[in-house]
């Protein structure tokens, strides 16, 4: 951590900006920090990435597999534009997620190209994150909290090869595509799927905005030590999975709605997502089984105390050492629960082939502090407070109440 994160603040640190644009004209490149610019601005070039470096510790409890000190994420990329055609390619070597089970394909994130014909229609073709919920669309190094609201996870959503087009008309913002799958990482992944997303901005500072995508998943095959269910898992910011993976085999549906409010320095925002998964012969005498269905919301506000606009990018208004920074506050408080659309008979269990899934749940708070001494330097620290549904369902079997975790975070990214 130390090596890339010393040699990204030092390059950061040396790059000014007034130096890079002195020696600019009408008929010269122009150069900035992390970025080339033609004459005439036709052509673009930068580079993009971020180090993130996390902490945990954990309050009268311990995980099966804790993990205090992790090299999270070690973000590379580039991002360009030729007139109408842009681009943008980000590779990390860490395996983010254990799901991650094809080979190498954890080093490759966003890699796509993109044409636009017009404000209102454009075309993207590579791979990229499906248009659902603007959580999971949010860069890992934008988001308000250290993990993303668990629903992200819940949903099982995730990057794959495909084509959308997308664009603005007035106050509405669009993006429709088809997919290969929803997730090429993994073995989880559903077939061709269809996404689409709409936001609409009816007040300045307010957007609202919709959710759907559809896909088939194929069961494995019966034979033994073969089969692996694919069905979603959700787990809490710990890493405690609270609710097994399900055998489906079928329809896969995932449907959104979201808004976000920005005023000043203040940020609020909400959203809730539900998907069901068909579970056709799934069952131990391979008949058809209700659909497991995965329910998600989340609820946050944030303020900047030191006065900056709340957007995508924080910019200090009185950068360090000369002023304090930017200083955010935020709270979250959200829930993910777990069960089947069949009727409420029968033994409730929580296996893989359960015909009656057993209700599980999770609802967890989260408060949080991030400061930025610089706009490429992040400090992050949250507790998490969780509360399981079932009090046999919980990282210490027989231990009711709370379960509580302190998060850190240094973060370094290039401007």
């Amino acid at each position: 951590m130390k090596a890339p994160g010393v040699a990204v603040a030092a390059a950061i640190a040396l790059a000014s900006p007034a130096r890079a644009g002195a020696q600019a004209g009408p008929d010269r490149w122009r150069a900035e920090p992390f970025k080339l610019t033609s004459p005439g601005g036709a052509f673009e070039l930068g580079l993009t990435g971020y180090v993130q470096e996390d902490l945990r510790s954990y309050r009268d409890w311990e995980p099966v597999l804790p993990r205090t000190s992790e090299l999270r994420r070690i973000r590379v990329g580039a991002e360009g534009r030729w007139k109408r055609l842009s681009f943008q390619v980000d590779v990390d070597p860490r395996r983010e997620r254990p799901e991650d089970t094809v080979e190498g394909a954890h080093y490759l994130k966003n890699a796509y190209v993109e044409l636009r014909l017009a404000k209102a229609f454009r075309i993207r073709g590579g791979q990229f994150k499906l248009p659902f919920s603007p959580e999971f669309l949010t860069s890992a190094a934008k988001t308000d909290f250290i993990e993303r609201s668990m629903l992200v996870d819940a949903l099982g959503l995730d990057r794959d090869w495909g084509g959308v087009a997308l664009g603005e008309i007035g106050r509405v913002r669009y993006e429709a595509g088809v997919f290969q799958g929803d997730g090429w990482r993994t073995h989880q992944r559903a077939g061709t799927t269809g996404a689409a997303r709409v936001e609409v901005t009816p007040l300045t500072g307010l957007d609202v905005g919709a959710s759907y995508n559809q896909g088939r998943v194929t069961a494995d095959d019966e034979a033994p030590g073969v089969a692996e269910p694919k069905g979603f898992s959700a787990r809490g910011p710990a890493g405690f999975r609270f609710s097994v993976r399900h055998f489906v085999d079928g329809l896969r549906r995932r449907l959104g709605a979201d808004g976000t409010l920005r005023r000043g320095p203040v940020g609020l925002k909400g959203e809730i997502a539900r998907g069901w998964e068909e579970r056709k012969g799934q069952g131990a005498t391979f008949d058809d089984l209700p659909r497991a269905v995965t329910t998600g919301w989340a609820l946050s506000g944030t303020w900047l105390a030191t006065g900056e606009r709340k957007r995508g990018t924080i910019r200090p208004r009185h950068p360090f050492p000369h002023g304090a920074g930017a200083v955010e506050f935020g709270v979250r408080y959200e829930s993910v629960q777990v069960d089947d659309d069949g009727p409420d008979a029968g033994f409730a269990g929580a296996g893989n082939r359960a015909r009656n899934i057993l209700p599980v749940g999770e609802r967890v708070w989260t408060g949080g502090v991030s400061w930025w001494p610089r706009q490429w330097l992040r400090f992050l620290a949250n507790v998490v407070v969780e509360r399981f549904d079932d009090d046999l369902i919980v990282p210490e079997p027989g231990r009711r109440g709370a379960y509580v975790t302190f998060l850190g975070r240094l973060q370094l990214a290039l401007p």
